[in-house]
């Protein structure tokens, strides 16, 4: 019986601690926008995020802007978002953000940390090129020059 109580108390524990909402850690810091956009930026691979099964069956278009600090070892942190048409898209940018291979850029690119923003541009295309990175850059539903274009193809529901 104590065994079990030790796991219980542990796993309470461990719970707690992974619903705890982590402080903003760069609080002072002001967006630089573009700045994915430059030059130096460029080399990072960023995987594109999956399109979301739910918004594809339904053929649903869409956005989300997420702001987040990159420090000078490449962490990011301070992730938030600052516009999505639907809670699914800002989902999906999110779990892109981490899967960015930061660690691939040169050291030294920076000296301290910096605060931007990417804009996800989700478009079903219909074969007709709608979803070219210059129309997907006019939209206006979230806001952000650096627009990182999500491509997906509409599922159509069984029967």
């Amino acid at each position: 019986m104590k065994g079990k109580l030790i796991i219980l108390t542990a796993l309470i524990t461990l719970t707690a601690c992974q619903t705890t909402p982590t402080a903003v850690q760069y609080p002072e810091l002001s967006v630089t926008d573009g700045l994915m956009t430059t030059v130096q930026w460029q080399a990072l691979p960023r995987v594109e995020p999956a399109y979301p099964i739910e918004a594809a069956r339904d053929g649903k278009e869409g956005c989300a802007t997420l702001e987040y600090v990159i420090t000078p070892d490449y962490q990011i942190t301070d992730v938030r978002i600052v516009e999505t048409t639907a809670r699914y898209f800002a989902r999906e940018a999110q779990k892109s953000l981490q899967r960015w291979q930061w660690q691939s850029m040169p050291a030294g690119l920076i000296s301290t940390a910096v605060k931007t923003q990417t804009r996800f541009e989700f478009c079903l295309e219909n074969k007709e090129g709608r979803c070219a990175p210059e129309q997907l850059a006019e939209r206006n539903a979230c806001s952000g020059t650096d627009v990182l274009p999500v491509v997906g193809y509409r599922v159509m529901k069984p029967g």
